[in-house]
């Protein structure tokens, strides 16, 4: 019997990445995205979901299981960033971006839970990033998500690790994707320009930083490791050295060390 997968924001990115390499290893795909995608594989099956929407969540996992019978890992990966000082930022952007980032993944994580329950076995797979761990300048609002998604699987890792269900994060660095162009929201408004210049300086360090980013195919067997490892390890970082480099400083040095670090590096102190 396949094993079997359910992967949101699998359209493009790290999603269809992680799809593709799960549906080689012969196991069962569902692609959740928000537009309909045509599979590369015949292990791989598109649905259409909402996940913003509880009832179009609910009525795809039951659909999946169904049809499949079990469930063994869902990875939730569905996510945007967004880039700008804080004050230029609107009440529907931060709502917005908390309703994909936060809030969707405790819908598929909710509803899924049933079924994982009565199995008393399955992985639950929250993609997070580096920036859960560290904070960049403009990126406050992401920030916020990413760490609230840290937050959230930490702690729901206590709690259902009686029923045999694991949680895991993984924190990608800087990934060669559509998050720096598409996926990247950017707060636009014109009538503050305070900020202007600290933007426009930082938004080529921003965009410097993809330069040596890392393929989603690196993210997409780091999710598959931790799938398959036995061991109950909650974090994976993937990223270039320079992500991996500032996320174990962030672990080691003082938080005032790590802030005066950073402000150097990015040579806003």
């Amino acid at each position: 019997m396949k094993q079997v997968i359910i992967i949101t924001g699998a359209s493009s990115g790290i999603g269809k990445a992680t799809a593709e390499l799960f549906a080689q290893m012969k196991w069962e795909v569902f692609s959740f995205s928000r537009k309909e995608i045509v599979p590369n594989h015949p292990n791989q099956k598109n649905l259409v979901v909402d996940i913003t929407n509880p009832e179009s969540i609910r009525s795809a996992i039951k659909s999946v299981y169904d049809s499949s019978g079990k469930i063994d890992v869902i990875v939730n990966n569905a996510g945007f960033g967004a880039f700008g000082a804080f004050e230029t930022s609107s009440h529907s952007e931060r709502n917005s971006m908390f309703q994909v980032n936060v809030f969707g993944l405790m819908n598929m994580i909710q509803e899924t839970l049933p079924y994982l329950r009565k199995q008393r076995f399955g992985t639950i797979v929250n993609v997070s990033s580096i920036g859960g761990l560290i904070t960049y300048p403009l990126f406050s609002v992401y920030h916020s998500t990413k760490w609230a998604v840290e937050g959230f699987s930490e702690s729901l890792h206590y709690e259902l690790k009686p029923f045999g269900i694991q949680v895991k994060i993984i924190e990608p660095g800087a990934t060669k994707t559509k998050f720096n162009s598409e996926s990247l929201h950017e707060y636009k408004d014109k009538s503050i320009d305070d900020y202007l210049q600290y933007v426009n300086k930082l938004t080529k360090t921003k965009d410097s930083s993809f330069v040596d980013a890392i393929e989603p195919e690196d993210v997409a067997k780091t999710i598959f490791d931790a799938v398959m490892s036995p061991k109950p390890r909650l974090r994976f970082i993937v990223g270039n050295q320079r992500s991996k480099t500032l996320a174990n400083l962030r672990k080691i040095l003082p938080t005032s060390w790590f802030i005066s670090f950073l402000e150097k590096r990015l040579n806003i102190n």
